[in-house]
């Protein structure tokens, strides 16, 4: 790929423009990678507003996205904001000439629009994930990817996700020694492990009975102890039945997986901020063996504890 084209609407992202503008528009010829021509491309050849500010100037209208062997969709500030028919038009026709065209983050959602996503694996940031299944009811939503390929569509995870898919995309079409390359400019992995379930925000639902919110407090301080499902709805004072019933209805999940869910949550936090050895992190969350943890984890986040450490652990701070 030699030839970018570049969508611009308003609201366009201002970082997903600048990780376009570092993968493809800076001249690395240096060290083996490019050159590349980057076409800036808007109705009318206007300028564009861009989030959360700035804007920039187009180099063409969208008949400059004619012709180019990658046609790249950035987010936008308003993910469900209008695509105007021309620009529909001019990534159908990208993709019906035989041009790949990329989303990045909430990208998608401009694929969507143009029905580029029907029948085919998409993905998006992961707070956009409800909205895009509702929006592109056919597509097929992958919520634990970092981007997905279709071989002539693909779409990114949330923001650094669309820096993955970029360099996903220069190792598929000019190898793995130009990505490894072009990763250690960026001073980045080539590729990251995992998916995007482990950047998921996942607080602790809110219950609706006080006496319901006591308990999950008191099981909060007590998950590395080894409480199960019995101490909670004793703590209740309340029958197994009505606590299930009550639980499920307050929460959404079942007493059991609300615990389950807790003590990962737990052990990330500790493999965030401790030097603590596996095994011990294992036996303070309340999961009790390493082998345990491991699983656990793979279910709830994608990745195993070392990977999660590996890419969350910051400065070093004391068990």
């Amino acid at each position: 790929m030699r030839t970018i084209g570049v969508l611009l609407l308003p609201g366009t992202r201002a970082f997903d423009l600048a990780v376009i503008g570092e993968v493809w528009g800076q001249d690395r010829t240096d060290s083996g990678i490019g050159p590349f021509t980057v076409r800036l491309c808007s109705a009318g050849r206007v300028r564009t507003a861009l989030s959360p500010f700035g804007d920039v100037a187009a180099t063409h209208g969208l008949a400059g996205l004619d012709g180019c062997d990658l046609v790249l969709a950035p987010g936008r500030d308003d993910p469900l904001a209008p695509v105007p028919s021309a620009a529909v038009t001019a990534l159908r026709r990208a993709h019906r000439d035989g041009r790949t065209v990329a989303g990045l983050c909430s990208g998608a959602f401009t694929l969507a629009a143009a029905g580029l996503l029907d029948g085919r694996p998409a993905t998006t940031h992961w707070r956009d994930l409800d909205a895009l299944a509702r929006f592109a009811p056919r597509a097929d939503l992958q919520r634990d990817v970092l981007y997905t390929d279709d071989g002539g569509v693909l779409t990114s995870a949330g923001v650094v996700g669309g820096l993955d898919l970029c360099l996903y995309l220069v190792r598929r079409d000019h190898g793995a020694d130009v990505a490894a390359a072009l990763a250690r400019r960026l001073v980045m992995p080539p590729a990251r492990e995992g998916g995007q379930r482990q950047y998921v925000d996942t607080p602790v639902p809110a219950a609706s009975r006080p006496g319901l919110t006591s308990t999950m407090d008191w099981a909060l301080a007590r998950l590395g102890s080894g409480i199960g499902v019995e101490d909670l709805f004793e703590h209740a004072r309340m029958s197994e039945r009505t606590f299930h019933r009550e639980f499920a209805a307050a929460t959404g999940v079942t007493p059991g997986r609300w615990l389950r869910v807790q003590r990962v949550r737990l052990a990330q936090r500790l493999l965030e901020t401790t030097s603590l050895p596996v095994e011990r992190v294992a036996e303070r969350s309340g999961l009790g063996t390493a082998a345990n943890l491991r699983r656990r984890m793979r279910a709830e986040v994608g990745v195993g504890p070392d990977s999660y450490r590996r890419t969350f652990r910051g400065v070093t701070v004391g068990a």
